[in-house]
Formats: C-alpha cells, sequence, structure tokens
C-alpha cells in the first residue's frame, strides 16, 4: 500500500466525549470518527442491501473512499452525513453492477434521515439505538415480532414468510408495517432527549 493510501492505525485510537467535534484529517482523530460511526454506518448500508456482507464491504469501502478524500471534508459540516453520502454512492455502484432494482427516493430519503437521527442522538449521547430497537422489539405483540424476525432476522421474502407464519401476504405486509410504525415510535420516544422541566 503506498504512503498515500495507507489506512490510519485504528488500534491507537483515544476515547473522546461523543460530542467533541474531531478532525478527520488527522489520522488518530479519523480512527475515533470510524468507530464513532461505524455502528450506524453498517445499518444504513444494510437497509438498503439487505445483505450483511455487502453492507460490511459497502461500509468498508466508503471508509476508505473518506480516507482518501479526507482533504476535500469540510470540517464545519457533518462527518456523520458526508459519511452516508459516500455510503449511498458505494451502494448505487454495487447495485448498478448487480443490476438490483434501487431503492425509490422517498424510502431512500427516510432511512437516511433515520440514520441522521441515530446517529445525532448517539453523538449527544442519548444512549445506542440498538439497544432501545432491541427493548422496543420486546415489548411488541408475538405476532408482530414474528413478522420482524422473519423478514430481517431470517431474511425471508415476504410470501415466504407469510407462508410459514400461516397468514395472507397482505396481512403479512400490514403486521410488517404495524410493527415498523411501533417500534420506530418506541425507539424515537426512548432516544428523545430528557425533557427540560
Amino acid at each position: 500500500m503506498s504512503a498515500a493510501h495507507k489506512a490510519p492505525e485504528f488500534s491507537i485510537v483515544v476515547e473522546s466525549s461523543l460530542d467533541e467535534r474531531l478532525d478527520p484529517t488527522d489520522p488518530v482523530q479519523f480512527s475515533q470518527l470510524v468507530r464513532l460511526h461505524h455502528r450506524e454506518l453498517l445499518v444504513y448500508a444494510r437497509a438498503l442491501c439487505r445483505d450483511e456482507h455487502t453492507a460490511r464491504d459497502i461500509v468498508q469501502d466508503s471508509f476508505v473512499v473518506a480516507f482518501d478524500k479526507v482533504r476535500a471534508f469540510d470540517v464545519t459540516r457533518d462527518f456523520g452525513a458526508w459519511m452516508r453520502g459516500i455510503v449511498r454512492n458505494k451502494w448505487r455502484e454495487w447495485v448498478r453492477s448487480n443490476r438490483f432494482v434501487e431503492l425509490p427516493d422517498v424510502e431512500l430519503a427516510s432511512i437516511d434521515r433515520d440514520v441522521a437521527q441515530w446517529q445525532e442522538s448517539h453523538l449527544q449521547g442519548r444512549g445506542l439505538v440498538f439497544e432501545a430497537l432491541a427493548l422496543c422489539k420486546s415489548l411488541l405483540p408475538e405476532r408482530l415480532r414474528q413478522a420482524i424476525d422473519a423478514f430481517y432476522y431470517r431474511e425471508d421474502r415476504g410470501d415466504e414468510a407469510a407462508e410459514q407464519l400461516g397468514v395472507a401476504p397482505s396481512a403479512f405486509r400490514k403486521r410488517l408495517q404495524r410493527a415498523r410504525e411501533l417500534l420506530r415510535d418506541c425507539v424515537e420516544r426512548k432516544m428523545a432527549p430528557p425533557a427540560t422541566p
């Protein structure tokens, strides 16, 4: 690997407060930003491509691109938003090269907005979205939890999941929609900043 493309030393990370502005042009601080945003970017990529291995590849490639182009980054801007843009572009390259159908812009914007909110909550120290999601999932009625497990964890197609659960595909889609709405509302409540007196 040439000096211009040498990756930062990820083992030299010094923990910093979540709300501190880090300079991505500094290799040590860049590695801190990688650690800070890695999980949310994996979730984002996973939501886009629905494949764990592809999501990991996309995020890894995105961090390489970011490191190579870090001098072009405006440090007054949001690093997480910049990284989501790179991940989105890498995902679009993957879609084109694998001839998959892209998500509609409305759905893509919704996913992007949700991940941006989660990243902001994380940076402000309001807890991790994954902890809130696990708790909220455990509170769902069994039939809705089963729909989430089938579609997102086992990655069954909608018609397969409906058959396994013994419901019509339209009923399964409705359960999944209701489960997502309840999860979103619950997670938003859990991640909200504490009320001020």
